[in-house]
C-alpha cells in the first residue's frame, strides 16, 4: 500500500521521474478509475514532503514491531539464564515436562536457543567482531577491531534480519523525486523552476547529496542485517568484503568467492543499479555555489541575516566556506557511492549472471573470479560513469586533477566495464568544455584546459563529436555491457 501511494506521489514530482517513464514506456499502466481526477492537487513541495513523512512513518512502525517481537521473546528466554542452570539440572527428569510447560519453554527451545545464539556469536567473530558472552544470555558485549570502548547489543536486533516495513523500492522512489528535484532546479534542462529545495527542506537540513547518502546507507545497513556483503566489515579495511552477520531468512548475496549469487534474493532488502546510481544523480545535478546563495538569501529574508555584506569581505568568506563544505559533501556521496557498488556482493553477482555466460571450465571460473577481484566486473553501468564525470566536471575545476580524474574514470568504463553509451561520451566531452551537440572534424582543441596531454587526448578520441566517437567505441566492444547492466532495460537512467 505505502508502495502504491509512493509510486503515485513519485509520478507527480516530475515528467521525468521514474514512475512518469514507466507510464510512457508501458511498464507500468493504470487502471481504469486510477489516475488524478483533472489537475493536480498536491504541488511538487507537498509531494516530496508526502514522500518523506511516508518513509519515517513506515521506518517507525518497522522498528516498534521489532521493539515489541524482541520484548515477548525476552520474556520467553529468561529460562535460559545461568542462574537457574543448576536449579534446572538438579530436576528430576519425571518432573521436567511439567517443569517446562510451567515456564513457558521446553527443553527443545531451550535448547535451539542456545545453538543459535552460539552460532550468531561464531558468526559475528569471523566478521571481526569481538564477541564476549555476559552472564545474561540475552546479550552480548561486542568490541570492534579497533578496541575502543565496549557496546552492548541484544543478539535479538541480529536474529531477524532487518525490521520489516521498509523496503528498497520505497526507498528508490524517494532517491529518484530528490533528483528529479535537483535537476528542475539547478539542471540546465530548464530555465526555471518552482521548486525551492531550500525552503522545500530547511536551511538546517542536510543538503540532498548527503540525504541521498544517509538513505542509501538505511539500505545497506538493512541488507547487512540479511546477511548480505556490503563492503564494510567489521575491520574496516577499504580492500575486505564485508560479510553481513543477520541470518534471519537468508537473503544475503550469495558467495562472492565462488561466484554463485543467491537463489533467494529478497527484493525488500537487496539494493539495485537505482539505489546507487540515484544517490550519484543527485549529486551530478546539485550545483553547491547555488545553494549555498539560496541558504543565504533564505536567512536574510527571514530576518537571520545581513541584508548589507560588510565592506571587509566577511561574508564573502563566509559564504565561500560553504559553498566549499557543499562542494566536499558532493563529491563524498558521488565517490563513497561509487566505491560502495564495487562491493555490494548482490550487485556484482547480477552482472557477472548479465554479462557473461555461464562458465563451466576451471579455467573461465578462475578468470571471473580474478576480474571480481582487481574490480574489472562491478554492478557499475552507464549512468554510473556518466552521473560521476559530470560531478567531476560540476565541482571540480580545471586543472590537472580534473583531466586525471576523468581519465581514469572513462578509462574504467570503456575497456574494463564496457558500458560506453552516448551519455559518457558527452559527460567526458564536458569535461573539456565542448558543446553536447558539437561535431567537427576534431581539429579544434578543447576549449577548457585540464593540462595538455589530457586535452591531446580529448582532441583525437573525442573531438569529432559524439556519433563518431560512439562508432568508434563499438568497433572496439566498449558497449557490449551498457544495456546488460541497466537498472531496467529500457531506462537509461539507472
Amino acid at each position: 500500500r505505502v508502495e502504491f501511494i509512493l509510486r503515485g506521489l513519485n509520478s507527480m514530482i516530475s515528467s521525468e521521474s521514474y514512475v512518469s517513464r514507466s507510464l510512457e514506456t508501458g511498464a507500468m499502466s493504470l487502471e481504469e478509475g486510477e489516475g488524478g481526477a483533472g489537475g493536480d492537487v498536491m504541488t511538487k513541495q507537498d509531494c516530496f514532503r508526502a514522500m518523506i513523512d511516508l518513509l519515517s512513518r513506515i521506518q517507525e512502525e518497522g522498528d516498534a514491531y521489532d521493539e515489541l517481537r524482541k520484548r515477548i521473546r525476552s520474556q520467553l528466554t529468561t529460562s535460559t539464564d545461568p542462574t537457574n542452570s543448576d536449579s534446572s539440572s538438579s530436576s528430576s527428569s519425571s518432573d521436567s515436562d511439567d517443569s517446562d510447560d510451567e515456564e513457558g519453554v521446553s527443553e527443545k527451545d531451550e535448547e535451539i536457543f542456545n545453538e543459535w545464539s552460539g552460532g550468531l556469536n561464531e558468526r559475528m567473530r569471523e566478521v571481526g567482531f569481538k564477541v564476549r558472552q555476559n552472564s545474561d544470555s540475552s546479550s552480548t558485549s561486542v568490541n570492534d577491531a579497533s578496541g575502543d570502548a565496549d557496546e552492548e547489543v541484544s543478539q535479538e536486533d541480529y536474529q531477524f534480519g532487518a525490521s520489516p516495513g521498509l523496503t528498497v523500492h520505497m526507498v528508490d522512489l524517494v532517491l529518484d523525486a530528490l533528483a528529479c528535484l535537483c535537476e528542475e532546479e539547478y539542471g540546465t534542462k530548464s530555465s526555471s523552476s518552482s521548486v525551492d529545495l531550500v525552503q522545500l527542506m530547511g536551511k538546517d537540513a542536510s543538503p540532498p547529496p548527503a540525504m541521498g547518502k544517509d538513505l542509501l546507507d538505511t539500505v545497506l545497513h538493512r541488507h547487512w542485517l540479511d546477511g548480505g556483503d556490503i563492503g564494510l566489515s567489521a575491520e574496516a579495511k577499504a580492500t575486505a568484503v564485508g560479510q553481513g552477520i543477520g541470518i534471519g531468512s537468508g537473503t544475503g548475496a550469495g558467495s562472492l568467492s565462488n561466484l554463485s549469487p543467491s537463489t533467494n534474493f529478497d527484493v525488500r532488502t537487496c539494493p539495485t543499479a537505482m539505489t546507487f546510481n540515484a544517490v550519484i544523480r543527485i549529486a551530478s545535478n546539485f550545483d553547491p555555489k547555488a545553494h549555498a546563495e539560496a541558504v543565504e538569501k533564505y536567512n536574510i529574508l527571514n530576518g537571520e541575516g545581513s541584508s548589507q555584506r560588510s565592506s571587509n569581505g566577511a561574508d564573502k568568506d563566509t559564504l565561500k566556506q560553504q559553498q566549499e563544505m557543499l562542494r566536499d559533501i558532493t563529491i563524498d556521496a558521488a565517490f563513497s557511492t561509487y566505491s560502495r557498488m564495487k562491493f555490494c556482493s548482490a550487485l556484482t553477482l547480477r552482472a557477472l549472471k548479465d554479462s557473461t555466460k555461464n562458465a563451466t571450465s576451471r579455467s573461465a571460473v578462475k578468470r571471473q573470479a580474478k576480474l571480481v577481484a582487481e574490480g574489472a566486473l562491478t554492478g557499475r553501468n552507464s549512468a554510473t560513469y556518466a552521473y560521476l564525470l559530470q560531478t567531476v566536471s560540476n565541482c571540480i575545476p580545471p586543472s590537472l586533477s580534473r583531466g586525471n580524474i576523468a581519465f581514469g574514470l572513462y578509462h574504467k568504463a570503456c575497456d574494463q566495464e564496457g558500458v560506453i553509451d552516448e551519455n559518457v561520451i558527452k559527460a567526458m566531452r564536458s569535461i573539456g568544455g565542448y558543446e553536447e551537440d558539437n561535431n567537427d572534424d576534431g581539429t579544434s582543441a578543447p576549449p577548457v584546459s585540464n593540462g595538455p596531454i589530457f586535452d591531446n587526448f580529448l582532441q583525437t578520441e573525442l573531438g569529432a563529436g559524439v556519433s563518431s566517437a560512439l562508432e568508434k567505441g563499438r568497433s572496439l566492444r566498449q558497449d557490449r555491457n551498457y544495456k546488460l547492466r541497466r537498472h531496467l532495460d529500457w531506462d537509461g537512467s539507472y
